[in-house]
């Protein structure tokens, strides 16, 4: 996620991190309090993919000489055996089994962090939709077992975009792009990216890059055909102005456009409201969770993609030469930069 999508306050459900904030309901603190270690659970399950990850944390006391002397790595990670299943059940009995194990594959995200390595789990598991799936973690240390169920959302119906070479994505001022998709079984949320992806050559050296644009979340709406998105075309001049640096000397060209509609549980939903800034008197709200014997998430995601969108002609010649974005040294239709 960049700077300016941390701005945004936008998270996107596709890269989701999230960070847990956690209150008491007493007004006083006892400083010298044993730490509970409380068992820290995020995993979203991707119907879209064949490997799932998990992250498992603790909680632990930090005091403020840590602010310039991040605690030991222990404080964060549970020590010992830990034992991590999923399970999927039909007609009240699980049916198969997946074990989570640990890896570092993944690079930790800038910031705060006990550890240099991010330590998560993962399992290779198709999940399916709008099927029962069980979570199980034994932390043996704590003669601990944390656990927590979810319903597998349905399937992703797209309408719109549909993949038709002849069809252009128009975005200008004042002209919006209207994505629909139908509402999907046990879906709480739902959420629209838009990836513009453009060249840029420098002193002879041409990359292809990208920028995210997430969309405001949606919610669900019952009895309904379908759900939509309009997408800003006014906006969307606005993004790339400030998403996109300034230079001279480059020369950049519009390639097109991805769009991804993705839809999540409603655990999910519950813990984006639940972590929402408070418009009215009442300034803390309890963190959302449904891990029992702990705190966090445990839910379901769907993503569908449309890739390779191609820009209209008129988009592309007002990136190219329109007030917000001239600046950005694009080029026309014609691959001419006036």
């Amino acid at each position: 996620m960049n700077k300016r999508m941390r701005k945004s306050g936008v998270l996107w459900i596709g890269g989701l991190l999230i960070l847990s904030v956690f209150s008491s309901c007493e007004t006083d603190i006892d400083i010298n309090t044993p730490n509970l270690q409380v068992p820290i659970v995020y995993c979203l399950l991707n119907t879209a993919d064949s490997v799932q990850y998990l992250k498992l944390n603790k909680t632990y006391l930090l005091e403020s000489a840590a602010l310039q002397n991040p605690p030991h790595p222990d404080s964060q990670y549970f020590e010992g055996n830990i034992l991590i299943v999923l399970e999927k059940w039909e007609n009240n009995k699980p049916v198969e089994f997946y074990e989570f194990e640990p890896t570092t594959e993944i690079p930790k995200d800038t910031g705060f962090f006990p550890s240099d390595k991010n330590t998560i789990y993962r399992t290779i598991a198709k999940i399916e939709a709008e099927d029962l799936y069980m979570l199980n973690i034994y932390v043996e240390n704590k003669e601990k077992i944390v656990y927590a169920q979810t319903k597998a959302v349905g399937l992703l119906n797209v309408i719109d975009p549909i993949d038709l070479k002849v069809r252009k994505v128009s975005l200008n001022i004042g002209v919006n792009y209207t994505t629909r998709w139908k509402p999907v079984e046990n879906a709480g949320i739902y959420q629209v990216v838009v990836r513009f992806w453009y060249k840029e050559t420098k002193e002879g050296v041409t990359v292809e890059k990208y920028l995210d644009w997430p969309q405001p979340f949606s919610n669900p709406i019952s009895n309904v055909e379908y759900l939509s998105r309009d997408i800003s075309g006014t906006r969307f001049f606005y993004i790339l102005a400030d998403g996109i640096p300034v230079d001279t000397e480059v020369v950049r060209e519009a390639i097109g456009v991805d769009f991804y509609i993705m839809s999540a549980g409603t655990e999910l939903k519950f813990y984006i409201e639940s972590t929402a800034p408070s418009d009215g008197a009442l300034m803390e709200k309890p963190v959302y969770t449904n891990i029992t014997n702990g705190i966090g998430v445990f839910s379901t995601i769907a993503t569908r993609k449309m890739m390779g969108m191609d820009l209209a002609s008129t988009t592309i010649d007002s990136i190219a030469g329109g007030q917000l974005t001239k600046d950005l040294m694009f080029l026309d239709h014609n691959g001419i930069r006036n």
